[in-house]
């Protein structure tokens, strides 16, 4: 990113880290840093305030967090588009469906994401039935605080979209969600009980597709 001096966007495996690393290594007086787990209304419009601050010479604005709302995006258009001179906006994302179609067309983006290998689902997704969702949500009942929780409900999804699946945008959106409960201290099974339910039912539809064909 040195050598870039244009907004873009960086898809990056940990956002907050990548952009608080950045940050810690450049001059305070023209780097602002902005993160959060979820970018909500009230951050995108601290975000404005700051970018209309008068400052010498060019000033950057890191944006980075797990998931971004759509009415802060929204804010945010009208000044990614037509930033105040000298404004450099960077926006830190883990994929770019997680920002609106119209901020990824006003932004280049740029890919320094690293292929992780990520272990398989606990449950076979061949396997999956109620009873065997039952099994696993008593097991993580009383659980908190799992600190393989996110690396779980990726792997569920890549499990699943393996497996057949073929899930809507909307449906894509709920576990990147799910991402954002466990940083928000939700319970393990409360999550699992959402997202299980919703591979159960993509199956059975895929099993009576199978059928009628």
């Amino acid at each position: 990113m040195n050598a870039i001096k244009i907004g873009h966007i960086e898809l990056v495996n940990n956002p907050i880290e990548t952009a608080n690393t950045y940050f810690a290594a450049q001059n305070p007086q023209n780097t602002r840093l902005f993160c959060a787990d979820e970018l909500d209304i009230d951050t995108a419009r601290a975000i404005i305030d700051e970018s209309y601050i008068a400052s010498e010479g060019e000033k950057f604005i890191l944006i980075a967090a797990f998931s971004f709302n759509v009415y802060a995006q929204n804010a945010l258009l009208k000044v990614l588009e037509e930033p105040p001179n000298g404004i450099i906006f960077v926006i830190y994302a883990k994929m770019k469906s997680l920002l609106l179609p119209t901020i990824r067309s006003r932004l280049p983006i740029i890919n320094h994401l690293k292929q992780q290998k990520l272990p398989h689902f606990p449950l076979l997704l061949k396997m999956l039935n109620l009873e065997s969702v039952y099994q696993l949500l008593k097991e993580r009942e009383k659980e908190f605080n799992n600190p393989l929780l996110k690396t779980e409900i990726q792997s569920l999804y890549l499990d699943a979209v393996k497996y057949g699946l073929d899930f809507s945008a909307q449906e894509t959106e709920l576990f990147e969600k799910a991402m954002l409960w466990e940083t928000q201290y939700e319970n393990t099974r409360n999550i699992f009980v959402v997202l299980l339910l919703l591979v159960l039912r993509k199956k059975k539809q895929q099993i009576c597709a199978t059928l009628k064909g």
